[in-house]
């Protein structure tokens, strides 16, 4: 079973649905007012066997101008185009519409089938055949071939099928490069079976018990069935067409325009980046904000249109753009799309996705229409980097700076195995580099780790210059500082004029992988240190004057001579000063005063030799309660109770009631 969708286009009533019919001897029109109106309304679903049991699927869509964006729902998944033109009336409204689509879409494979060769002359046939290759030129179909047909004599038929075969030799599928996604063109019941939905496979595989997520309600399914081409099978893969039973839903749920995929791969969104085209015959040029018919797959969506780099795209000129929609769609990176005008609809152009957004751009900003070029290039080594930049955020309102292979996965839309060989290249240049932190491997950029040490050390630089006497910062403390900071170091992005551009990178809501990996690099290459819990850079010493330590000696001495009833602090500034209030503050930071509370320090080895003094009252006589803690140490309640209160909250005792005992 070839991977391979099929798709005919062309104006109304030039004999696709009977072409489709004479190679598959399927009839496509599968409603009654088709069948009443002769007229293809909607999209039909053949599949043709070309031998050796080779079967491809067939997609019959409507050339009604009425009826575009049902063929565009058709379209816009087909691998090779069936492009059907009547011998008697030769290229027409339509035929010129849906060419301009077909390239808009990138479809490069194709071959036009010259219908209805029985109502025309060989010199007339001749005539049509070189306004059709006047017509097609500078298109994607330009080197298609051309072939004769009659589906009443059946005069080229065969023909027509060996060169699909031909052609579908040429053509590469893209199973294992992205995950699973299958856009739903039809949702419906079917007795003791269920909801059923069909659609095309643009990636990956899905197979029969799959947890499957149908978008935008992100609602988890089960696959219980799987059918391609009415054959029952246990899987089906990108290229192909696929009719899928699932449980847990009714059909009446499900709308043309829904996505299946994976859980958690991909994310609707009303906010696009794209790069778009103004089709040449458009008749007038495009304004910034003009309001549009937005289609990819098998969606249409009102939006406005926002030009980021100019106020005006003219017929025949491209442009990085975003779209505003009225309503949510599902999308992936490269996907292809079509814009048609408001009033009256008609084709105007189309272009690529480059991602999704959560928040509008501002327009004429270099540093964003940099980061667009470069997903536009569709270089996969420079969008990931881009992504561990940061310039491509993971997620909403989150910097991260540490993606995972997952996260690589969602956010450039490629299948994991790919983002793993990907990043395992970047790492191998030197770009990325791995870190083991928090007991877990991560991978970072080697510009956000230059950063991000720069961050840190600016910090920690400033913080011994406004605080002299503090030996170092508290590692929550410098956490905070570094959470609202800004990084200080800057990336090369290059432009598509080959021209550098500078991207700041902000430090908001860094990730704890991050700020352990940074901080253990610091340490291990000797530039930071670690001293009673606090952060200091290795060559930092307090520097205290030969007067503020003979204070602080002095003032050490009475707070170890006053034992169990100490001065307040106050007394002791008031007696020596500017100086006391210095020697003070480097005493507590040394730890050799110790607060209990607010105006009570004690010194810190009569703290110790206290502790030992409950320790063995409590091992010998059992709990202790406060009239004995306070006969014990013969002090009084202004001191007692503030100190037990204190072994508790460092856990050397535990209260239990109204006495303690030791943890």
């Amino acid at each position: 079973m070839e991977h391979i969708i099929i798709g005919t286009a062309g104006h109304i009533d030039h004999g696709k649905t009977s072409l489709v019919k004479a190679l598959t001897g399927i009839d496509t029109d599968r409603l009654p007012e088709e069948k009443k109106r002769g007229l293809t309304i909607d999209l039909g679903f053949a599949y043709l066997d070309l031998g050796e049991n080779r079967r491809v699927c067939v997609v019959d869509v409507p050339g009604h101008e009425r009826f575009v964006k049902n063929m565009l729902a058709g379209a816009t998944s087909i691998n090779l185009v069936l492009f059907v033109i009547a011998a008697d009336d030769g290229v027409m409204p339509q035929t010129i519409e849906h060419l301009e689509i077909i390239n808009l879409l990138g479809i490069k494979h194709g071959l036009i089938a010259l219908t209805k060769k029985d109502l025309v002359t060989d010199e007339w046939l001749a005539v049509v055949q070189e306004d059709i290759k006047k017509n097609v030129t500078g298109t994607l179909l330009e080197h298609a071939p051309i072939i004769p047909v009659s589906v009443v004599s059946g005069e080229g038929i065969e023909t027509c099928k060996t060169v699909i075969g031909k052609l579908i030799a040429q053509i590469q599928t893209q199973s294992n490069v992205r995950e699973f996604r299958m856009p739903i063109d039809r949702s419906f019941t079917v007795p003791g079976y269920g909801c059923v939905v069909t659609g095309p496979i643009l990636g990956g595989q899905i197979s029969v018990e799959d947890e499957m997520e149908i978008l935008p309600m992100k609602k988890i399914l089960r696959v219980r069935g799987i059918e391609v081409t009415g054959e029952r099978v246990t899987s089906a893969f990108a290229g192909q067409r696929a009719a899928v039973n699932l449980s847990g839903i009714k059909s009446a749920e499900i709308r043309r325009g829904h996505e299946l995929s994976i859980p958690g791969y991909l994310q609707p969104a009303k906010i696009i980046d794209v790069l778009l085209r103004l089709v040449k015959g458009t008749k007038n040029p495009l304004k910034n904000r003009t309001r549009i018919r937005f289609h990819l797959n098998t969606t249409e969506v009102m939006g406005r249109l926002v030009l980021l780099d100019r106020d005006t795209l003219r017929p025949g000129e491209e442009a990085l753009c975003q779209i505003l929609l009225e309503d949510i769609v599902t999308v992936e990176r490269e996907d292809h799309f079509i814009i048609r005008s408001y009033s009256p609809a008609y084709t105007i152009g189309g272009g690529k996705v480059l991602r999704y957004n959560t928040t509008r751009l501002k327009r004429f900003r270099e540093e964003t229409l940099a980061v667009l070029r470069i997903l536009d290039s569709g270089n996969l080594p420079d969008i990931v980097e881009q992504v561990y930049l940061n310039t491509i955020p993971v997620c909403k309102g989150e910097r991260l700076f540490t993606p995972t292979v997952d996260d690589i996965s969602r956010q450039v839309n490629i299948h994991p195995s790919t983002a793993e060989d990907v990043i395992a290249g970047l790492v191998k240049k030197g770009l990325l580099r791995k870190f083991l932190a928090e007991g877990k491997d991560g991978v970072v950029h080697r510009d956000v780790i230059t950063a991000v040490k720069e961050l840190v050390l600016n910090i920690l630089r400033t913080f011994h210059k406004e605080n002299p006497l503090k030996t170092g910062i508290e590692e929550s403390q410098l956490r905070a500082l570094i959470t609202s900071a800004s990084l200080p170091v800057s990336k090369d992005i290059k432009t598509g004029a080959g021209e550098p551009h500078k991207k700041p990178i902000v430090g908001d809501n860094i990730h704890p992988f991050l700020f352990t990996a940074v901080l253990s690099a610091l340490r291990n290459e000797k530039i930071i240190k670690i001293t009673d819990n606090k952060l200091s850079l290795v060559d930092f010493k307090l520097e205290v004057s030969t007067k503020d330590k003979d204070v602080a000696d002095k003032i050490e001495e009475i707070f170890f001579k006053a034992g169990l009833t100490p001065p307040s602090l106050e007394e002791n500034i008031t007696k020596f000063g500017a100086s006391g209030k210095v020697a003070i503050s480097l005493l507590i930071e040394q730890k050799k005063l110790i607060r209990i509370e607010n105006g009570i320090h004690f010194h810190a080895t009569v703290l110790n030799k206290l502790k030992e003094l409950v320790r063995a009252h409590i091992s010998k006589n059992g709990p202790m309660s406060v009239a004995q803690f306070r006969d014990l140490t013969r002090t009084t309640r202004k001191y007692a109770v503030p100190l037990l209160e204190y072994f508790d909250a460092i856990h050397f005792t535990k209260r239990m009631g109204d006495v303690r005992i030791i943890l």
